[in-house]
């Protein structure tokens, strides 16, 4: 079946490795990437009789407005433990629920498994409906048309926690700015797919029937909808959207873009590394898509995970750019740079030529902390070939803090193997011809609140790093594990040590700029979703002395891509905080009237999503040339005296453009 380790994402292979001890659930989202295109894997699922193996979302079916079916190669899919296990392991192990194996679902597992190319886990999903039926009864309406036919442009966020009865996303008639809302975290289904969707026409009937006295009691409008993440006075969601595509009432004219939100499952946020995004993401941007219609599209996506090739060539990379490239009207989706720049999550070192197989030639350390409830992942990625041409080879030991110690693993080999019970780490060197070497470790959480399951020691993990070949350039990222804002504490980040990295200037301020001998590195900490060629990634700087906020991700890029401008970092930097002493920027909170700051790239990518939306509403260029270059001509601010400043603020600094139509910028 998948038996090639680069088809497999880490966190999908240590789930089966543990057993999914620390995931809830039976079913989960899937990312797939197919061969031909995903019209022609759901005919194959259907011929072979195999829904209850891969359950496909009805979005997918056919491909949206303006592509053909052979453009589309991703998609979600909702598939059960027993199929996850029997994929990843070949069937070679008795199944973790006891289940014994039908000679029948192994042979239609087998001829899916070959129309398969890479899988990555996603959230669980609730599925008591599918198993009553009610799934399929409902899949099978008819999928009605596009409405969207009056406004020139849509605008999409996808978040966590979005706020879409606030008066800041309503006309001055009451009536709401959205068209359709897709709430993922709903255990329901409608005719696309899991979640629950609500169309203009049913959000402003609920909007009528909770308004008294011209006002609309939020709280009670959002008991009826099931929108149960915006009970907190504060969400990342709705105040990015607010930056988005967020006017005051009276200031909503006929003109302004058409508004479609997608509800992220909370488990995406929840589980602090953001690498179970991934299914969901897709599932999102292809409902948007659908529900678009002809017209233009930009979409906020204010979401970033800090491990994986760096390169443009992560799967949602590559699935976002090959839908940017294939629509006949304009799609922009638009990225944040990151906040990791001072996270020392990034290591990046020479490996001398191979010397003596006893002794490690590089030791990173790895300081994972107490109280952790969430995994910890780090990868280790080499160049496809060494400077002379060579392909890289290493070897790579796991030491614990308490002395337990793991095998050295090889390319192309894996410790400890599938199949043993109570893994508390795990080593995987995936080796395939063609495609960048790297090994990724994974370590259970050093505390649990489920008793019988095995948790890691905390503290400070050795990662012994062997040169088997020529001297070559490594890159070492550990996954992002802190716990996000408005979330109980759950994950806390690990981080690299080096006794060499200078942490603050002779004044005692945070050191900003790579000095000293250190192996960690703030450069490299740009998201790891954004280095593709197509999507526009937005950096952070501070209003108040134009200087890039400290927090702000950096290229370059692990490995030069294609990408057409090149991509050295961000495409751009708009404002994220006002000051050193005021953190963030103002905009809604979660329900009307108020008004909360936060900061992060997160907050600087909208407005560069409503900038794109004005453009777009004017006919004009959108793409990331046209970004570029609008940031390198409008750019008022002193110049950075910093080395490389366009892999920190790209082509330059985007700040508050003059009010032009419908556009209020925050």
């Amino acid at each position: 079946m998948l038996g090639n380790a680069s088809l497999i994402a880490p966190e999908l292979e240590w789930a089966v490795a543990t057993q999914f001890a620390y995931l809830r659930g039976q079913w989960f989202r899937v990312l797939l990437e197919v061969e031909e295109s995903v019209v022609s894997f759901v005919s194959a699922v259907r011929d072979l009789e195999a829904q209850d193996l891969f359950i496909i979302p009805r979005v997918f079916e056919r491909p949206p407005n303006g592509f053909k079916p052979s453009d589309i190669t991703f998609c979600m899919a909702i598939v059960n433990r027993d199929t996850l296990e029997l994929l990843v392991t070949e069937g070679k192990l008795r199944l973790s629920s006891g289940a014994a194996f039908d000679p029948t679902v192994i042979a239609k597992l087998t001829r899916l498994a070959a129309l398969i190319k890479t899988i990555e886990l996603g959230t669980p999903i609730e599925m008591s409906l599918a198993k009553e039926g009610s799934y399929r009864e409902i899949e099978a309406e008819p999928v009605e048309e596009s409405k969207v036919t009056t406004q020139k442009v849509v605008v999409g966020v996808i978040d966590d926690g979005l706020a879409f009865a606030h008066e800041r996303f309503r006309f001055s008639n009451g009536n709401t700015r959205f068209k359709y809302f897709l709430n993922q975290d709903d255990p329901a289904f409608f005719v696309l797919g899991p979640g629950i969707e609500l169309t203009e026409s049913r959000i402003n009937l609920l909007l009528g029937q909770c308004t008294h006295s011209n006002i609309v009691d939020e709280d009670r409008f959002y008991r009826r909808t099931g929108q149960n993440l915006v009970a907190r006075r504060a969400k990342h969601g709705t105040h990015v959207m607010d930056i988005a595509c967020g006017l005051d009432p009276q200031q909503a004219g006929p003109d302004v873009p058409v508004l479609i939100g997608v509800q992220l499952p909370k488990w995406v946020t929840e589980e602090t590394s953001g690498a179970l995004l991934t299914a969901t993401a897709i599932y999102a941007i292809h409902y948007i898509l659908n529900r678009a219609g002809h017209l233009p599209v930009v979409i906020n996506l204010s979401y970033g995970f800090i491990a994986g090739p760096h390169d443009g060539t992560a799967p949602l990379e590559r699935a976002i750019d090959q839908l940017i490239a294939t629509r006949t009207t304009p799609l922009r989706v638009v990225l944040p740079a990151g906040n990791h720049y001072l996270a020392r999550c990034h290591s990046r070192f020479d490996l001398p030529p191979a010397t003596s197989p006893n002794t490690p030639d590089e030791i990173l350390r790895w300081r994972v902390q107490p109280d952790n409830k969430a995994d910890s992942f780090m990868h280790i990625w080499l160049p496809l070939r060494a400077p002379d041409g060579t392909r890289p080879q290493i070897a790579v030991r796991l030491v614990a803090p308490n002395g337990e110690t793991s095998n050295l693993v090889h390319p192309g080999s894996a410790w400890p193997p599938i199949g043993p019970p109570n893994v508390r780490f795990r080593l995987r060197s995936v080796d395939v011809a063609g495609e960048r070497p790297y090994i990724k470790l994974a370590l259970a959480p050093t505390t649990t609140m489920t008793a019988g399951v095995p948790t890691a020691p905390s503290g400070t993990w050795r990662v012994e790093i062997h040169n088997l070949g020529s001297a070559c350039p490594v890159d070492a990222w550990v996954q992002r594990g802190d716990t996000p804002f408005g979330y109980p504490l759950w994950g806390r980040q690990s981080r690299f040590d080096d006794d060499l990295y200078q942490r603050f200037d002779l004044a005692g301020r945070p050191q900003e700029e790579d000095a000293g001998l250190s192996s960690i590195r703030r450069r490299g900490t740009i998201n790891a979703l954004g280095t593709g060629q197509r999507a526009i990634v937005i950096g952070g700087f501070r209003r108040s002395d134009c200087r890039p906020s400290r927090y702000s991700g950096a290229g370059p890029v692990a490995t030069p891509t294609m990408a057409l401008p090149p991509r050295t970092g961000p495409d751009a930097a708009a404002v994220a905080d006002d000051s050193v002493a005021l953190h963030g920027v103002l905009a809604a909170g979660t329900r009307t009237g108020s008004v909360v700051a936060m900061d992060g790239t997160s907050v600087a990518a909208p407005r560069i999503t409503r900038l794109i939306a004005e453009w777009m509403s004017s006919g004009l260029p959108s793409d990331r040339a046209a970004l570029k270059t609008f940031a390198g001509t409008h750019d008022s601010c002193p110049p950075l005296t910093i080395p490389a400043p366009d892999q920190r603020i790209g082509a330059g600094r985007i700040g508050s453009p003059p009010t032009h139509r419908w556009r209020r910028w925050p």
